[in-house]
């Protein structure tokens, strides 16, 4: 799972547990808050722990972007020799245009030559026909000299020349310019030829350069590409890291916040019980004062038949002091005490917190027996108590006073059910945040949480 998801999944828990603890605050008990704060540690703790994970994140992810960074440079480097490259492939690239522009110049002076070169031997041959006709109309023996006029090749013209001198002797200077001129288009044909072939060469070598041009663009375009990939690989794992943990650092300040809300309910709700109680202890002392003044005004009257009660009193109480307390409890199950009542760390979430009752150590399956005799008024499944019961005792000896028996298996009575003393509930269990079977026993006096050890026989 990525920690941006992490992040999320995170995010929801919080909201979820913002909303069960918006609903329950205002009507639970305290020892419902007790369990919405161990929720709200648990989670706590996995935020941090989430935390701790997404900065190694951001510190691997960091040590990516150095890679990544050095990798840009890398290209950025690639790309200034491939862009040098280029260049370098451009200038040729344009040298070698030029030359073949001289090129292609050369050859058109080189067919120029060739064509004015032709055109004077065709006039010097105008001129020697005209000559020979002359001739001709003067009937003079030149009977071969239409030959020396229809050749068509310059090798053939150079041999019936030297044929025919004897014959042209008269015009000789007309013989020695058409050879003059001969040659000369010999000569430009030969430089059209050498021209033609530059030309096809810096064609070639134009061709060539292209290529080498071409090969050159590609480079520098993959060494651009491959710097902006650098670039985006290195700003992305930046990005997720920082991400990463911007979440959870939110996420894990949400839950403290909550966290705190819970403390603080907690301490206010400790305070209202410790007023209620004082407020119960005052009215009690008030009670027995006046109970007290009545008594000693008829202490007087009633002293024989009081002594007599108090003796009949003490005995009976005597006799059921291995059965019933003082409160007028008995034990519900007989079993080592595991953990005691008041503040401990929590076996399963290790967080310090206050233990609202007793844990007596019994198999499970074992019957749970009313500690005294009152009506249930609740059962519910709770997910850090379990399967639980309460049952109201009414008021034993001037106090007000109800049990709660959690963890259980399963039920033996019903809500609204009229138990006795010592009649089974309920069966041990191991039901919500529990490590083994257990009873854990509650006991309130008057609306305030206490320790039952102290009521029990």
């Amino acid at each position: 799972m990525s920690f941006l998801a992490i992040g999320r999944r995170m995010a929801a828990v919080g909201c979820a547990v913002v909303l069960a603890v918006s609903v329950s605050v205002s009507s639970v008990r305290a020892d419902d808050l007790d369990s919405q704060k161990q929720k709200i540690d648990a989670a706590v703790a996995e935020a941090e722990s989430n935390l701790d994970a997404s900065r190694v994140h951001a510190r691997t992810a960091a040590d990516r972007a150095a890679e990544a960074a050095v990798a840009a440079e890398q290209a950025l480097a690639a790309l200034g020799e491939a862009q040098a490259a280029l260049a370098d492939a451009q200038a040729a690239d344009d040298q070698r245009a030029a030359d073949l522009v001289a090129a292609n110049a050369a050859v058109t002076v080189a067919e120029q030559r060739e064509t004015a070169g032709q055109a004077a031997v065709d006039t010097q041959k105008d001129a020697i026909g005209a000559y020979a006709r002359a001739i001709m109309q003067d009937n003079l023996p030149l009977v071969n000299f239409a030959a020396l006029l229809s050749t068509d090749t310059t090798a053939s013209l150079a041999n019936r020349l030297q044929w025919s001198e004897t014959v042209l002797g008269t015009n000789q200077v007309d013989l020695n310019n058409l050879r003059t001129l001969q040659a000369e288009l010999v000569a430009a044909r030969q430089a059209k030829q050498a021209a033609q072939q530059a030309a096809d060469q810096a064609k070639q070598a134009a061709d060539e350069q292209l290529a080498i041009t071409t090969d050159a663009e590609h480079a520098a375009q993959e060494a651009h590409d491959a710097y902006q990939s650098a670039l985006q690989a290195q700003q992305a794992a930046l990005s997720e890291a920082e991400q990463a943990v911007s979440d959870n650092e939110d996420e894990l300040a949400s839950l403290q916040a909550q966290q705190q809300a819970i403390v603080e309910k907690i301490a206010e709700e400790a305070r209202k019980a410790e007023e209620a109680r004082k407020a119960a202890a005052a009215a009690a002392a008030k009670k027995a004062a006046e109970e007290k003044a009545a008594a000693e005004k008829a202490a007087a009257a009633k002293k024989a038949a009081a002594a007599k009660k108090a003796a009949e009193e003490k005995k009976a109480a005597e006799a059921a002091q291995s059965a019933v307390s003082s409160a007028g409890l008995i034990w519900p199950v007989y079993g080592p005490i595991t953990s005691a009542y008041g503040y401990r760390v929590h076996p399963i979430f290790g967080t310090w917190g206050f233990h609202d009752g007793v844990d007596l150590g019994v198999d499970c399956g074992v019957p749970i027996e009313a500690a005294a005799s009152g009506t249930v008024t609740d059962e519910y499944y709770s997910d850090s108590y379990g399967y639980r019961l309460f049952v109201d005792h009414g008021y034993i000896n001037g106090r007000h006073v109800v049990t709660a028996y959690n963890h259980m298996s399963g039920y033996a009575v019903g809500v609204g059910a009229w138990v006795s003393q010592g009649q089974t509930v309920g069966y041990i269990g191991t039901t919500g945040h529990s490590t083994g079977c257990h009873l854990h026993l509650q006991l309130w006096l008057n609306g305030s949480n206490v320790n039952p050890v102290n009521y029990l026989p």
